[in-house]
């Protein structure tokens, strides 16, 4: 697997060795990543009365979606982007790849500046603030660092996903008991209101815009490599398993980290007291933490933001020359980021807004198509049968994405939806809503689709 080069054909039955087991960690690795303590602290600093730990259970719970759009790349062993053009047509899914190969570059850039603060702080430790040349030495050791695991391929991802969950779980727990939990997190007792609606569905949003939401465009880049002798169940609930403990447990993580001023946010982006933590070992156990759980957040964005580019050009990539590509793009905007942005938590409210207003429409209409396959036929449905009515599912897509910008509030823009909620940004939602309503009612009107038989050939057959 580390010579594979192909990215949009389907895999061969000697790269199909990945176990569930082995994607469970996968997923519980890369949502265990400290790209989610900004995330936690925005939901901490904008809805204090929020429950928080009702809202992290359901943000957590909706990795079932990811365990869904897993199942047609187990079955037919084709990335997520190439079994997406059979929904969405070529042209509209070449749109769709491109609008996810920049999220997924956008969001290793991201990463890499999180994970640049981290370092910085470790090379250079006791200073408030930094030369270039610490900057760009610490960029240097997180770009290696970023990039050679994904260089190497699934299997090297597995191996150190595998590891690396085990360490951040390890110091999750340790973490928690050192720090003093608030009441907004540890109470049972809700007192349930307009106004502690409104801050729960914003918290929620805002956990689904870093959680499950931003996964479900490549799940299935990870399931093609599963044994074909699994079952589907379990095809389901390892990325939907591994993906809920991981979330819930880094949200708990920073939601407590942001509330006992264990993380603070400025113009040189994220810090973390080294006297919250009250002990040197814990600080530095704390920032290896972060560390490894950004990194294994990036080694799939790094090695699935190939296939999304190989369906956005239409041909086969050499993966590894596309992760250098992601490695030159990363560095541009890390740069970017570190010496020219405004702040370093607009540019990451905005990326996850564009992100989050394609990506839950997309995931509305293709969880709909393949839970209704299933409940229809109790399969799979063959994705070249998805190709009738493709265009009115694209205009679905169009409408849904129209929908969701209406209620997103963010730097850039503030739809009339959320204006209208008080600036409350619930643009994941209403997208992953609207998308799967229309595509439910569209289903319904056409009725149950032929029978198209389980044909692997087609499967095998590149996008035209």
């Amino acid at each position: 697997m580390a010579r594979q080069q192909h990215s949009l054909g389907a895999t061969d039955a000697n790269e199909r060795q990945g176990s569930t087991w082995g994607t469970f960690f996968i997923w519980l690795a890369a949502t265990m990543t400290a790209s989610s303590i900004p995330l936690g602290g925005i939901m901490a600093q904008m809805f204090p009365n929020a429950p928080f730990v009702l809202v992290i259970l359901v943000a957590s719970g909706f990795f079932l979606l990811v365990g869904i759009v897993s199942i047609p790349g187990f079955v037919y062993g084709l990335p997520t982007m190439v079994i997406s053009e059979r929904l969405f047509g070529p042209r509209v899914n070449r749109a769709i790849s491109a609008a996810n190969w920049l999220s997924q570059v956008g969001w290793e850039s991201v990463v890499l500046v999180i994970v640049i603060y981290i370092v910085r702080s470790l090379l250079f430790p006791g200073q408030a603030t930094y030369t270039l040349m610490e900057t760009l030495t610490a960029l240097a050791v997180s770009l290696l660092a970023n990039f050679a695991v994904p260089l190497l391929g699934y299997r090297a991802i597995v191996v150190a996903q595998k590891a690396g969950a085990g360490v951040l779980m390890i110091f999750s727990v340790v973490i928690l008991f050192h720090i003093p939990l608030k009441d907004s997190l540890v109470s049972s007792g809700i007192v349930m209101s307009g106004a502690t609606l409104r801050s729960a569905l914003g918290a929620l949003s805002l956990g689904l815009m870093g959680g499950a939401l931003s996964w479900t465009m490549f799940a299935s880049d990870y399931s093609r490599f599963t044994q074909r002798d699994a079952s589907l169940a379990r095809v389901v609930a390892a990325p939907a398993a591994g993906g809920f403990l991981g979330t819930f447990v880094i949200l708990l993580v920073s939601v407590a980290l942001y509330q006992a001023g264990g993380v603070t946010f400025g113009r040189d982006g994220i810090a973390f007291p080294r006297g919250m933590f009250h002990s040197e070992v814990l600080y530095y156990g704390f920032c290896i933490f972060a560390v490894l759980g950004l990194l294994a957040s990036n080694f799939l964005n790094a090695f699935s933001s190939a296939f999304s580019l190989a369906v956005t050009l239409r041909r086969d990539l050499n993966r590894r020359l596309s992760t250098f590509v992601d490695a030159f793009i990363g560095t541009v905007v890390a740069i970017w980021i570190l010496f020219y942005a405004p702040t370093f938590l607009d540019v990451f409210e905005v990326f996850l807004s564009l992100l989050i207003v394609v990506a839950a429409p997309w995931t509305g209409v293709f969880v709909v198509e393949i839970v209704g396959d299933l409940l229809d036929k109790g399969q799979a449905q063959d994705p070249a049968s998805w190709m009738r009515g493709h265009r009115a599912r694209a205009v679905i897509l169009a409408v849904s994405i129209v929908g969701s910008a209406a209620f997103s509030s963010n730097p850039l823009w503030v739809g009339y939806g959320a204006h209208a909620l008080g600036g409350v940004d619930v643009s994941p939602l209403v997208g992953l809503g609207l998308g799967a309503l229309l595509a439910t009612v569209m289903r319904l009107a056409r009725g149950a689709p032929t029978h198209a038989g389980i044909d692997q050939t087609k499967a095998d057959v590149r996008p035209s």
